[in-house]
């Protein structure tokens, strides 16, 4: 982690290193070798592809350093960002001439940000790459996330890939490219990144966690995160492994208690606690894909797709919540009252 101040962006975590600050890339070889081959067939896009918080936008940083510091990329592996160079700090500091960075601005007004990369970030990419020269350094342009574009933002930046000027790379970090143009998918070579196994996971929370997180927590966040340190952070931040055991009493308790689950709607639904209740949310669909899973592994592949159709019917009703503006607290003690009976086979 690079001791300086860096840029606040919408998923910022308090007291985490920003992707931009990293000095610690864990895992993922293999994409980072498919990468470096790619950098040196002189390609300039790059999507990389994976669930969300696994490494991605840290992976585009470490290949931004490398190539802006001057380094060799000869081999397989990038080299480690050393903090005293001032091309890495300006990196992290989000003030590199060379480099440009797109994710969703801050809001009009107020302190929030807002819910998507605008086609105004996008012009600014071709200001940026209309104004910058590229004489010994490439140019440099990462979108992250680049499925938080709408189509509008997605054909401005359609066409930059189209035409692309010299010695410029795009590293665009997606969470699911099947939602991308089709057209800017064929004009990037694709590199997937993989899930953490739960040993990185752990290394990765312990070094970004800088001691904060116990070790004696470490293993039952690594197990929750589904290879995702970022998630496993959010969990150790937000108190994640409390609302999972809370959740998972309620969902195994004989009798469906009203009151924990008043309790569990009170915190995740409160306005403000928008991470609270999407973890909640994540928990409640991750329970009920690993019991659909669980019943397929038995041979119960009746009760397999009856938990799968409800899967499907948890993760709609949410998304419909959020679509009509209900009221998130009633909404989950509803969800939460139907998870009970399903899992328990009414």
């Amino acid at each position: 982690m690079i001791e300086q101040q860096t840029p606040d962006y919408h998923d910022t975590l308090e007291g985490i290193a920003q992707p931009c600050a990293s000095t610690r890339l864990v895992g993922h070889q293999a994409a980072v070798a498919q990468m470096l081959s790619i950098v040196r067939s002189g390609h300039h896009a790059i999507l990389m592809d994976g669930e969300q918080g696994i490494g991605k936008a840290t992976a585009a940083f470490h290949l931004a350093n490398a190539l802006l510091d001057g380094a060799p990329l000869n081999g397989d592996h990038l080299p480690v960002p050393d903090p005293s160079s001032p091309s890495v700090r300006q990196v992290a500091q989000g003030a590199h001439p060379n480099l440009i960075h797109l994710t969703r601005p801050r809001a009009a007004t107020g302190t929030g940000f807002k819910t998507a990369i605008t086609i105004d970030e996008v012009r600014r990419v071709q200001h940026f790459l209309s104004m910058t020269a590229s004489i010994d350094r490439p140019r440099i342009v990462i979108v992250d996330p680049v499925g938080d574009m709408p189509r509008g933002a997605a054909n401005a930046l359609l066409k930059t890939l189209e035409e692309p000027p010299a010695n410029t790379l795009f590293l665009l970090v997606s969470h699911g490219s099947g939602g991308l143009l089709a057209t800017i998918r064929s004009r990037c070579q694709i590199v997937r990144f993989a899930p953490l196994p739960d040993s990185q996971v752990e290394e990765v929370v312990s070094l970004a966690g800088q001691g904060a997180v116990p070790a004696s927590d470490m293993g039952r966040l690594a197990a929750l995160s589904g290879g995702r340190p970022r998630q496993a952070l959010t969990l150790a931040l937000f108190g994640g492994a409390e609302l999972r055991d809370s959740l998972e009493k309620l969902l195994a308790a004989p009798r469906f208690d009203t009151m924990l689950a008043h309790k569990l709607a009170e915190v995740t639904g409160a306005r403000g606690n928008d991470t609270h209740n999407a973890l909640l949310r994540e928990m409640a669909v991750d329970i009920v894909r690993s019991r659909a899973r669980s019943a397929a592994l038995s041979g119960d592949l009746r009760g397999a797709d009856r938990l799968a159709a409800f899967e499907r019917e948890l993760a709609q009703r949410f998304g419909e919540a959020d679509s009509f503006g209900m009221d998130r607290k009633q909404e989950l003690l509803v969800a939460s009252a139907r998870m009970h009976d399903v899992l328990a086979g009414r």
